[in-house]
């Protein structure tokens, strides 16, 4: 019900990034290297072409004071299927896929029906329902009405193809160990 609501707002909080030099102190700076951002722009030119609705972006940039720079628009993106690659794949740039659903049950869904599971948030007033949905994510992280990765002391990682075990923590330390038992009897 709130979907085109939603989107006005992504929509103009997308289109107001500002992209540039990362010494500028930018909203987003480049992506890493020139065939990556060929294949982000691949990504989108693709599913435009299945008939993907472009809300916002969408295609190279540069930065505004030099001309230089690997720099994608923020993209906004809607109307895709659920099994649309835009979807299913790890794309690593500055792309975001909406999906809509009617019920938690049908949004937990369409977050757990993907191969990846990194990082996954959920806003909503009612943190009853943040607790549920969070429980229900088959992915390592879930930020609740915003998106935090945290710091050194919060366990980060992943789940199914997004990778196995932890880094940061107490989690990410164990994997530096090695338990043993050693059991004592006191024979007489």
């Amino acid at each position: 019900a709130i979907r085109d609501d939603v989107l006005a707002i992504l929509k103009e909080r997308a289109s107001a990034i500002r992209t540039a030099h990362g010494l500028t102190a930018p909203d987003m700076g480049a992506v890493n290297s020139e065939l990556h951002l060929s294949r982000i722009k691949a990504h989108v030119d693709a599913a435009k072409a299945r008939g993907a609705n472009l809300l916002t972006g969408g295609d190279v940039t540069h930065d505004v004071e030099t001309g230089k720079g690997w720099f994608f628009e923020p993209t906004i993106l809607a109307d895709l299927a659920p099994n649309d690659p835009a979807v299913q794949d790890e794309i690593f740039g500055p792309v975001l896929s909406v999906q809509n659903f009617e019920t938690e049950e049908e949004a937990i869904a369409l977050a757990n029906g993907t191969e990846f599971g990194l990082i996954a948030s959920v806003y909503t007033n009612d943190i009853g329902r943040s607790m549920r949905v969070a429980a229900a994510m088959d992915c390592g992280q879930v930020s609740v009405n915003d998106y935090w990765a945290g710091g050194l002391e919060l366990p980060f990682g992943g789940n199914k193809k997004s990778g196995y075990g932890r880094e940061k923590g107490w989690e990410g330390l164990d994997a530096y160990t090695k338990v043993k038992s050693i059991t004592i009897s006191n024979a007489s």
